[in-house]
């Protein structure tokens, strides 16, 4: 029954955040997939998540890995112009609002950040909250030391 369970996460999650993902390259794309996948699985363990849990979550997490995958692009075009007028040695105001830009989509990703975790926590037991900030705190260190 678990292991079914588990099967069911890994096709749900990988149908719902497969489309934030296609205008980005192959290869990015794929690396970028297996590691929501590997994320939803191992989270569904964490958790314990119901298929009811999972139901309710999945979609979240979907809705939201598109708008950061928006952003991520954005801010990764952004970082890349900033290079760009550096190395030229472009006006300060030219390099101001780059700046300027690359703050709003932090500040973006954070809002986005919190709104996220406000409608997961809808969802979760307190316990589940706990554990689902300490698997992310870990994970996102495990996937740095990759």
């Amino acid at each position: 029954m678990k292991a079914m369970k588990v099967l069911m996460v890994a096709i749900l999650a990988g149908g719902m955040l497969s489309s934030p993902l296609l205008a980005q390259p192959p290869k990015e794309k794929r690396v970028r997939e297996r590691i929501q996948m590997l994320r939803m699985w191992k989270l569904t363990e964490e958790l314990d998540l119901t298929e009811k849990e999972a139901a309710e979550l999945f979609p979240i997490f979907g809705k939201y890995e598109k708008k950061r995958a928006k952003l991520h692009h954005q801010r990764r075009r952004l970082l890349e112009k900033l290079r760009g007028l550096t190395q030229k040695g472009a006006p300060p105001e030219r390099v101001n609002e780059v700046i300027r830009k690359l703050e709003a989509n932090s500040r973006e990703l954070s809002r986005m950040r919190e709104e996220e975790w406000e409608e997961v926590k809808r969802v979760l037991t307190p316990d589940q909250q706990a554990r689902y900030i300490l698997f992310h705190e870990r994970f996102a260190r495990d996937m740095w030391r990759m």
